[in-house]
């Protein structure tokens, strides 16, 4: 058992912060496996669509809903990115303050 009081307050108030933003920051990596998966699955998509069988004509309507899809999937893979670099700039200054490295 550690014996809290033995640490400093603020010590540990950084701590939390750090744990904190440490499982934001995993999360929003998880986030952006998704939405690359997600992205990365819709050119086979459009491929197959656009490709139909002998005599038969493309369906662009589906094509033009996966090209909106891609592009709101690449707009929330730009925000993931940003969001992933502002906790990584959070969580090393927290890291120094909360462990002293």
């Amino acid at each position: 058992m550690i014996d809290l009081t033995t640490i400093d307050q603020d010590t540990i108030i950084a701590r939390g912060q750090y744990a904190t933003i440490r499982a934001a920051h995993e999360d929003e990596k998880k986030r952006l496996q998704m939405l690359c998966g997600q992205f990365l699955s819709i050119a086979p998509q459009i491929l197959r669509y656009m490709q139909p069988p002998e005599g038969d004509t493309p369906e662009i309507g589906a094509v033009l809903g996966l090209l909106s899809l891609g592009r709101e999937t690449l707009d929330k893979i730009e925000a993931c990115v940003a969001d992933i670099e502002a906790l990584d700039l959070q969580r090393s200054g927290l890291k120094q303050v909360a462990w002293g490295r």
